[in-house]
Order: C-alpha cells, then structure tokens, then sequence
C-alpha cells in the first residue's frame, strides 16, 4: 500500500525551489534559501494542525500556593519556535504568488484580531519561576487565535475550494495511473526516465541568499512561453529523430522555482526491451542544450532510489513494488502546487500537468497512438 506522506512532499518541493544546480552545468550542487518559501510552507502546516484537533495550544492552572503557570498542549509543542515569525510575516512579501486557502485563512485571521498574539518571553525557562501579571491574557490571546483560525477554515466556501483542489488533485492522478498501467500492458516492461527541463540560472544568482528578483526577465512569462514552445518543439521532433522515438509516454509537469525560474519535470516511459539506457539522460540533456541555443540546462532527478547510473531504472510490469515507487513520486507531481503558485503562471491558459495519449491496445495488432493528451487541470488552487 502506497503512503503519502506530507514530509516528504515538503522536501520535493524544496528541492525543486532552492536546492538543485543544474547537473549539466556544475559539478556540485549549491544550497541556498528563501524565507518566502519557508513562511509559505510552514504556515499551512501550522494551520493543518490546528485543525487536527479541537484543544487549545495552552492551558493556564494555578499551583497550591495560587501561582498561575501555564501548560503546552503536545499538538502546539513543534511551533513554539517558529510561531512569532510566522505571525510577524508581512504578506506584501508573498505579493507575487498566489497563495493555498490554508494561508489566506491564516492572514485573514490576524486581520480580524485587534492584536495578534505572541509568545515572546512565555517559554524561556527564567520566567517558570515567576507570575507574569498577564500570562493568562496572553494564553487566552493565543488561544483565540486558535480558535479564530478554526472557524475561518471551516467556513463552507474555505472547506469547499479546499475540496475542489483535493478531488483535482485526485483525478489528475488517476489519469496519470491510466497512462501508467496501459503502457505497462503494452510493453511488459517500461525504462522510466525523470529529468527536469530548464535555462541556466545565472551562477552568482544562485550562490546569495538574498531573496530572488521575481521581477527579473529570467522570471518573466516570456521565459515560460518559450519554455512551453520548446516543449512543443521537442515532442514535434520525436518524428524524425530515431532517439527520442523510443519515448513511448510521457509526464509533464509545468511550474517555477525561486532560483532555476520556470522549469517542466518530466517522466519519459520507453519500452523497456529495445530501449538503449546507456547515456539516454546525457543525450536528453544534450539535446535540450542544442535546442536552446545552449541556453537551456537540465536536472537531473535522483529521488528515484531505483534508478540506475545510467539515470534509466527499468520496471516489469510483475515488480509490484518498484511500480508502487513509481506511482508514489507520480503522485507527489500532482500535488506540487499544494501550498503556493507564482502569480502569472495562474493568469496564463495552459496545462500545467500534461501526458501523452494512451497507447491503443486491440486483441489483434497493437498500436500507440502519437497524439499528445491534455489533462484538463483547472487554474487556481
């Protein structure tokens, strides 16, 4: 049985924003960060939490000599630290990108307060001996909040786009299993190859910590419309180049990184009895070097404990569990937009989550159509 687990849908996420080099360009990768990215992964998951339960974050009680102390519910424990930061966000820093309902309902919330709470001072170990002459405030303030937060998430429109982005999320998915089970029918066994297209990122862009200039033409709808052009080009091309007429199926998912700018991620299905693993990936990389003018630079994924050095894992359609890891990374590709979404890509009209026709397969002579299929992902969260 296949497990999502939202931790590890976390670090996906923060690998595709601020954590890869290209492979085709530099040896090694750099590390670097982007407090926009953490607030607007960390306040959801705040938010999430909250409404896992009905308890408040803390409790004030009274020893036997009439001391008030207060006591962490275990839900609100792993926020202590990180609390005040997130409240103290300003949004106008998230300006350029649109935010997931978890969020806005977080924002909108601290709106509605006359004062947002803090824990400044509450949980250094100096104050425990002490009777802070408002800590019960201050804990009925915090708690507020909470409960604020609660009633603005469950509100029926709130609960009804939350919804909304659930069930595409789920029929994205399942169409993608569809593509993914037909061709596994078809071939019996399948050379899975996972390579993100992009265009290199300036080097000194990539070794400050400085927040990114989204305002850059790197970061422009220019640059997606020529990535989605090239896309094009390159699937047009599989015709008459005999290499990348061993693409038998695709994925593609479109979106935008805080540092590489706008990039697809891509699965290519090849058929795994006649396909030439040696070197694919590098060819690919090549490839798309030369179709860019070599302005283009590739990523190459290693989530996929599977895959081979040659950057191919082959799959039998039999190997139950290897086809799980498959559709496990799969499923995460469905969910990458969670939590946030630069803002022109949600004005543009496109797909961001394309795949290939399904293979037509007859009791007789099989076949696979060459047509590309669109998944009808809707804008919005």
């Amino acid at each position: 049985m296949m497990e999502f687990k939202a931790k590890k849908l976390r670090t996906l996420i923060c690998e595709n924003q601020v954590t890869l080099a290209p492979s085709n360009v530099y040896q090694s990768r750099f590390l670097y960060s982007d407090f926009r990215l953490d607030r607007m992964l960390d306040i959801p998951r705040f938010v999430l939490e909250c409404n896992k339960t009905q308890l408040p974050a803390a409790t004030v009680k009274q020893t036997d000599q009439g001391r008030e102390y207060f006591e962490c519910e275990d839900w609100f424990r792993p926020f202590i630290k990180t609390l005040d930061d997130l409240i103290n966000t300003n949004p106008d820093f998230l300006k350029p990108f649109d935010l997931c309902e978890e969020t806005q309902c977080f924002f909108r919330t601290l709106n509605a307060m006359g004062s947002p709470p803090s824990l400044y001072g509450l949980f250094e170990r100096k104050l425990r001996g002490r009777n802070p002459s408002n800590l019960k405030q201050r804990v009925e303030l915090l708690n507020e909040f909470i409960e604020l937060l609660r009633e603005e998430l469950n509100k029926p429109a709130v609960k009804e786009a939350i919804q909304n982005r659930e069930k595409q999320h789920k029929e994205n998915f399942t169409s993608c299993k569809l593509l993914v089970s037909k061709l596994f029918l078809k071939y019996g066994q399948l050379g899975i190859a996972h390579v993100d297209f992009a265009y290199t990122p300036d080097q000194q862009d990539l070794q400050h910590n400085h927040p990114t200039d989204l305002k850059q033409r790197f970061h422009g709808p220019y640059q997606f419309e020529r990535l989605k052009q090239q896309i094009d080009q390159l699937l047009e091309n599989r015709r008459r180049n005999k290499t990348l007429k061993q693409i038998k199926g695709y994925l593609f998912y479109f979106g935008h990184s805080l540092k590489k700018g706008c990039f697809v991620k891509v699965i290519f299905f090849l058929d795994g009895n006649t396909c030439q693993a040696e070197d694919y990936v590098k060819y690919l990389s090549k490839y798309w070097s030369r179709l860019t003018n070599q302005q283009g630079c590739t990523y190459f994924c290693d989530g996929d404990s599977s895959q081979s050095p040659t950057g191919i894992s082959l799959i039998k359609e039999t190997d139950k569990e290897q086809r799980e890891n498959l559709m496990l990374s799969i499923q995460y590709y469905c969910q990458l937009e969670q939590f946030f979404r630069l803002k022109y890509l949600g004005e543009n009209s496109y797909k961001r989550l394309q795949m290939s026709q399904l293979p037509v397969i007859s009791k007789g002579k099989v076949k696979a159509s060459g047509l590309n299929q669109n998944l009808n992902v809707k804008k919005g969260k």
